[in-house]
């Protein structure tokens, strides 16, 4: 077999997988069952050695639609109020550094692994973003990688579905700014969003195909601008796409892991979500917002998942990928600046 026909067998193979893990979430009403469909299904091929993949751009795409979807919810009136929250949303997102130490630790105690490894592996970052931060300070690229994938799968599994089954519903009142599909104006939106993410990319920006896109769709929104509102069956792609995209990451490898470093990663990650949902309802309690919504806000989770599952549930939108966006933000600027500070310090202190 040819490689051309093997790469397009085990696409095609990964977009049925992914379609019946949807199909299969919604008839058994699992939350977030457009992501966590795909991503369990095709993670469950991945992981027995079955050859499965994602086409080139796939998650890309994904973020593009969503990130162009959760922009329509920054209107003027709703930026006014956020900006209230700044303060929250720094302490948030430099707290998450303090929180990442400290399952750094956790996990380097009991995987065994050498302390910077076990700090990038646990600081939220991003997967792809951290493994390569990681890589550069000495961290081995591939542990800090498989820890971010579990670190993700475990959120992503645990918060909206205790938020799901749990009754919560929106009771923040944030829509859209438009509700109308307009073809040429979905068009242009998209187009745009395109370009934004392609300029983000461009300059090494990480996550650029959802921060671009969010951008785009952000300024036009907050400036009165309302081209198209986003069709559903957009959202459903998006959300496929990017739990398409995850599971296929998980290698067979992962069933030779070592059981300490499975077991430090699971802790560790336990720790930071415990931590940072409690930093959250910290939040929420100060400030009066609804606590499903800093629960979300605060989560070690994926921009896009955390976001998408704040949509569905209705819970203040806006706000949770103001959190999340800045938390990537500053761990993206400080974590490996702070690290090489931090090391260089041990290393003075052990010659003096």
């Amino acid at each position: 077999m040819n490689t051309g026909a093997f790469n397009i067998s085990t696409i095609v193979k990964g977009l049925c997988a992914s379609l019946c893990g949807g199909l299969l979430f919604t008839m058994l009403h699992i939350p977030l069952p457009w992501m966590l469909g795909p991503l369990f299904v095709t993670g469950g091929f991945s992981i027995s050695g079955s050859a499965i993949a994602t086409f080139s751009g796939g998650r890309q795409t994904g973020q593009l639609l969503i990130g162009s979807a959760l922009g329509q919810y920054f209107s003027p009136e709703i930026t006014r109020h956020i900006v209230t929250f700044g303060g929250a949303i720094l302490l948030a997102g430099f707290s998450t550094l303090i929180i990442a130490w400290l399952g750094g630790k956790l996990l380097s105690r009991i995987s065994g692994i050498d302390s910077t490894t076990a700090f990038f592996a646990s600081v939220p970052g991003g997967a792809a973003e951290m493994a390569i931060l990681g890589e550069r300070a000495g961290a081995r690229f591939d542990r800090v990688a498989l820890s971010h994938s579990m670190r993700i799968l475990l959120v992503v599994c645990t918060i909206p579905v205790i938020l799901t089954w749990s009754g919560t519903s929106g009771s923040d009142a944030y829509e859209p700014m438009s509700k109308l599909i307009n073809i040429r104006g979905l068009a242009a939106l998209l187009l745009m969003a395109l370009a934004g993410g392609a300029l983000l990319f461009r300059f090494n920006i990480a996550n650029a195909w959802l921060l671009g896109p969010l951008a785009v769709s952000f300024l036009l929104t907050v400036n009165g601008y309302t081209l198209s509102a986003m069709p559903p069956t957009l959202l459903i792609t998006g959300q496929l796409l990017i739990g398409w995209a995850l599971g296929v990451r998980f290698e067979p490898e992962l069933r030779k892991e070592s059981f300490r470093f499975m077991l430090g990663t699971l802790a560790s990650t336990l720790l930071s979500l415990i931590l940072s949902v409690l930093l959250g309802l910290s939040i929420a309690r100060y400030y009066g917002i609804s606590m499903p919504t800093m629960a979300l806000a605060t989560a070690p989770g994926g921009i896009s998942e955390m976001c998408v599952t704040a949509k569905i549930l209705k819970l203040g939108v806006p706000l949770v990928t103001a959190f999340q966006v800045a938390r990537i933000a500053i761990l993206l600027t400080v974590t490996l600046p702070l690290w090489r500070l931090i090391q260089e310090r041990v290393v003075r202190q052990s010659n003096t």
